[in-house]
């Protein structure tokens, strides 16, 4: 067989393989947007602070302890304005700027959380803690700025309803389910063993004859 002919048989298997690869890897894809991967849970959000400063949000489930900052850079906002948590979880408020309360806006039937004490403001260095043991979703503001959105909202415990969101504004990004992570493993892999029998027939040839003649 020609030099020619071999190289067009090495082409055509090259493209070949490119093409299993391509397949392969779009299936991994699919299969990881049918299993959700392009999205993220989060609670289900009171309707209250659905106008919050910031919006920002942190899965801190797992930690026993974690910190809200009330005023973060002098603007009127919860860093972050909601948070997950774990019952028993202890929650210290840390004030970065003055004028500033956390009052409950809403909260689970039996809990009994009173935010900072009374209607009284505090100025920047101020702190208190909170521990949440009750589950459920709570909502809370900074009294004289709650018209500029200081708000915030704290989801207690796993037994919260939940919804998939898209990954922007997700704390932690979009999470792929395990099956969908094994798939575009198998893919990567796929890839990287046709690369490397292309490599391997392009360097040392081969006999190409019937695949030419066919």
């Amino acid at each position: 067989m020609s030099d020619g002919s071999a190289d067009v048989s090495r082409r055509a298997f090259l493209r070949a393989g490119a093409g299993a690869t391509a397949v392969s890897a779009a299936t991994g894809t699919a299969a990881a947007q049918e299993e959700g991967g392009g999205g993220n849970m989060q609670p289900v959000w009171p309707s209250y602070v659905s106008d919050a400063t910031n919006g920002s949000y942190e899965d801190l489930r797992g930690q026993s302890e974690v910190t809200v900052t009330v005023g973060p850079g002098g603007n009127f906002s919860f860093g972050p304005t909601k948070i997950w948590i774990d019952s028993g979880t202890t929650v210290t408020f840390e004030w970065a700027s003055d004028f500033h309360n956390v009052l409950p806006e809403s909260q689970p039937e039996g809990a009994e959380w009173q935010g900072s004490e009374g209607t009284s403001t505090y100025d920047e260095g101020h702190t208190f803690e909170s521990t949440f043991d009750t589950g459920g979703l709570y909502a809370y503001y900074c009294q004289p700025h709650e018209g500029q959105g200081m708000k915030g909202a704290i989801a207690v415990g796993d037994g919260v309803e939940t919804e998939q969101v898209g990954g922007a504004g997700g704390g932690g990004g979009p999470t792929l389910p395990d099956s969908a992570k094994s798939i575009g493993v198998g893919a990567t892999f796929a890839m990287a063993a046709t690369l490397g029998l292309g490599y391997f027939f392009i360097k040392y040839g081969g006999d190409y004859g019937d695949l030419d003649e066919a």
